[in-house]
Parts: C-alpha cells; sequence; structure tokens
C-alpha cells in the first residue's frame, strides 16, 4: 500500500470512529443549537420544536454507543453549552423573563441590607438571590444565568452515576433536551432538580447522611426536595433500617432546622410567607384540574392562561385534595416496596406527581419533571420500548410546555398546547408508578 493510500485509510477510520462516536453526535447537536441560537431562528413558535428535532436526532444515533458514554465528556459538553448559550444571549442583549431583572433582585437586595422579605419563595431561594444581587452588583439576571450551570451540572452527574442500563444516555438526555434552556437560565428550579438528583444517587449508593443533606439543602431553596426526602423515610423505616434512617433524617434535617429555625425566631411572619403566599390563589388556567372543568363547561378562562380561571367554589378544595390522594399513593407505595430500585424510583417520581397535579401550575416545573422521570426511568424501566415510551412522552411534553411560555402568553388556543404538556408527562409519571409497584 502505497503512503497516500495509508494515510487515507487512516483518515476514513478516524471518521468512521469519530461517526460512531456519542459524544460526537452530541456535540454536534449543540453546535447547531448555538449556532441557531445566534441567529435568533428559535423566536417563532416552532423553535422549541426545531431544536427538539435536532437534539432528539443526535441522542438517536448516541443510543447505538450509549454504554460508551462517560460522565466527564457530558459534563464537559453540558458546561460548555450551557455558558456558551448564556452568551449568546448576553451578547445579543436578550431581557428574557422579568424574574431575575425584578423579583430576584428586589428580595436578594432587602436580605443583603439586612430586611427578611415577605417572599413566596423558601429562604434557601432568598438567600441564592442574596449571593446573585452581591455578584451582579445589585442585578442578578446575568449572575442567576451562570450560577444555575453548576446545578445542571449536578443533575446530569445524578443521573449518570445511578449506572444502570439506561442511565447513561438519560444524562445525555437530562444535558442536552432544549424544551427547558429558557428556564435554566431565568428560573432556579434546577436548585431542586439538582437535589433531587444527587439524592437519589447517594441514597441508591447507600450514602444516607449525605443523600439526607443534598435533599435538605434543596428544600431549602423549593419544596419538592422535601417530597422525596419523606419518601424515602418511609421506606427506610418500613424497611426496619433505622440506623440508616437516623442518619439519614439527621443529614436532612441539619440545614433546614439551621436555616429555618433562626429566622422564624428573628421575624416568625416573613419567615412563614412561603406557606401563606399561594394559597390564597385558585386554579390557574395552565394546570391539570383545569382541564377537566374547562372540559365540563364548569370553568372560564383567565384573560392569561398563568391567571386564575374562574371555577365553582368547590373545585379549588377538589383539587387539593385530587392532589394529595395523588402524593400519599406514591408515598404508601415507596414505603411498601420490596426492592431499592422500586422505592427510589417512585421517591423521584413524587415531586413531578406534586407539580403536576398542583392547581397553580408554572411551566418552569418541567425542569424538575424531566429530571425526576429520567432517574425513575434510569431504575425501573424494564425495555428499550419502555424507556422510549416514557422518555419521548416527557420530552414531548417539554416542547408543548416550551411552546407555550414565553411564546404564546397572549395567544388564543392556549389551552390545546396547555392540555399537550401536561397530559403526556403525567401519563409518564403514572407509567413509572405502576413499573416501579410492580
Amino acid at each position: 500500500m502505497t503512503p497516500r493510500a495509508e494515510r487515507g485509510r487512516q483518515v476514513g477510520s478516524s471518521l468512521r470512529a469519530l461517526a460512531a462516536d456519542p459524544h460526537a453526535a452530541l456535540a454536534l447537536a449543540a453546535a447547531l443549537l448555538l449556532a441557531g441560537e445566534s441567529l435568533r431562528l428559535d423566536r417563532t413558535a416552532l423553535g422549541p420544536l426545531l431544536e427538539a428535532v435536532v437534539v432528539a436526532g443526535a441522542l438517536a444515533a448516541a443510543w447505538r454507543g450509549r454504554d460508551s458514554l462517560r460522565l466527564a465528556p457530558l459534563l464537559a459538553l453540558g458546561v460548555s453549552f450551557q455558558l456558551a448559550w448564556v452568551a449568546i444571549h448576553l451578547g445579543l442583549g436578550v431581557r428574557g423573563d422579568p424574574d431575575p431583572r425584578l423579583v430576584y433582585p428586589a428580595e436578594g437586595n432587602a436580605l443583603r441590607h439586612g430586611a427578611y422579605p415577605p417572599s413566596p419563595y423558601p429562604p434557601g431561594a432568598v438567600g441564592l438571590f442574596a449571593v446573585e444581587t452581591w455578584l451582579g452588583g445589585g442585578a442578578a439576571r446575568t449572575a442567576n444565568a451562570f450560577l444555575m450551570v453548576p446545578f445542571q451540572a449536578a443533575a446530569v452527574a445524578g443521573a449518570w452515576l445511578l449506572r444502570t442500563r439506561w442511565s447513561a444516555w438519560l444524562a445525555a438526555f437530562v444535558a442536552l433536551w432544549p424544551a427547558n434552556l429558557f428556564f435554566w437560565e431565568f428560573r432556579f428550579d434546577l436548585v431542586p432538580a439538582a437535589a433531587i438528583a444527587a439524592g437519589i444517587a447517594l441514597a441508591w449508593r447507600e450514602r444516607w447522611a449525605s443523600a439526607g443533606f443534598a435533599l435538605g439543602i434543596g428544600a431549602l431553596a423549593k419544596w419538592t426536595p422535601g417530597l422525596t426526602a419523606l419518601a424515602l423515610a418511609l421506606w427506610l423505616l418500613a424497611s426496619h433500617r433505622t440506623r440508616a434512617a437516623r442518619r439519614y433524617v439527621l443529614g436532612f434535617a441539619i440545614p433546614v432546622v439551621l436555616v429555618n429555625v433562626p429566622l422564624f425566631l428573628i421575624d416568625p411572619h416573613d419567615a412563614s410567607s412561603p406557606y401563606r403566599a399561594q394559597s390564597v390563589r385558585g386554579i390557574t388556567g395552565e394546570s391539570l384540574p383545569y382541564l377537566p372543568l374547562r372540559l365540563l363547561g364548569l370553568a372560564d378562562p383567565p384573560r392569561h392562561y398563568s391567571g386564575d380561571a374562574s371555577v365553582p367554589g368547590w373545585s379549588k378544595t377538589a383539587a387539593a385534595v385530587l392532589q394529595a390522594l395523588v402524593v400519599v399513593a406514591l408515598l404508601v407505595l415507596a414505603a411498601r416496596a420490596q426492592r431499592p430500585a422500586s422505592a427510589l424510583a417512585l421517591a423521584a417520581l413524587v415531586p413531578p406527581a406534586f407539580l403536576l397535579t398542583n392547581r397553580i401550575f408554572s411551566p418552569q416545573f418541567f425542569v424538575v419533571v424531566v429530571v425526576g422521570v429520567a432517574a425513575a426511568a434510569a431504575l425501573v424501566a424494564r425495555s428499550q420500548r419502555e424507556l422510549v415510551v416514557v422518555t419521548g412522552a416527557v420530552a414531548a411534553a417539554a416542547v408543548a410546555n416550551a411552546t407555550l411560555y414565553p411564546r404564546l402568553y397572549a395567544a388564543s388556543g392556549w389551552i390545546w398546547v396547555s392540555a399537550a404538556a401536561l397530559l403526556p408527562a403525567a401519563a409518564a409519571v403514572a407509567r413509572l408508578a405502576r413499573v416501579a409497584e410492580r
């Protein structure tokens, strides 16, 4: 063979190896998304769908080589992608969501100046806002976007470290699924999502004190990791694993008690405001309880889907009871689980179930829903078909959710997009809960 032919053979072999590398397919998808975003191709309602098609193709290409997916390249890809995404937006002057421009600075600056604000968020979130305003010189928009990057990396690592048959591929899904990009950058729901992923991964490795601590940190920012913590505590107690339960509960209690008790002693009124702020609200247009009421002609839509709908007086109580029944059912199933994988999967599903049945739904909830479903699927999905069904359902639901907000905020016909977001996600949670229970 001539030297030229030998070089050609080596180049061809290298190209084939690169094409077979799942990391290369994912990196190409990330590059295409960044190129499209630099041209602002996502500003139309079809933007999330086009982005999803690109990443879905990459995930499909990565499927055959899923066993060769490695944590370090996934983390490097996810972190660099998110940093580049934020940098593009800053360069283009994208204003994004009003919360990090108005709400977070107001509360963070109040805390920095010695006054605890009457916030609807738990104290960990207010502390996060204070850090963001300190870093941002009084503003929070840029600091929030960059501070969420390590939490996204923690969520990816939590999924990968389950080390099950599907976990590496699901970690890639968590790292790159584009439907949650807006909420990664402009909200802080990656904090509870990362806490749930880390708590489940640590519990899977029976590092109970660390698992409790991770979930406790997450519960300081939003309530949902506390539901996962409760499910795991019930399973440990029902399994007569008393020593592990003590370590676990102590790990959870340390951050929760150390932060909350001083606040309630100093200013009980404002410290309790997160528990009171949402209770006065009714059933929002974008919520699962609203859909049957609308179908039966018992609800009039609000002007925007995030507003309170006009519904019968009894429906608010009925929605709360339905939500409580769903959560309690999952907690009971978790406590009765015979296998650790089933218990942990059910614990990961409690937050998505709670959020999807909540009478007040916010689009950023899908950050937690995607991570919770991915963790549960990694633990209990029995076949490739089952994995594709549940992952595809929640992925499509997240795309509909991203199409809804902020693009269709003032558009008519939003109820159909809302249904396309909520119903498949709820079905995926129910399917995985049934598999875990069996």
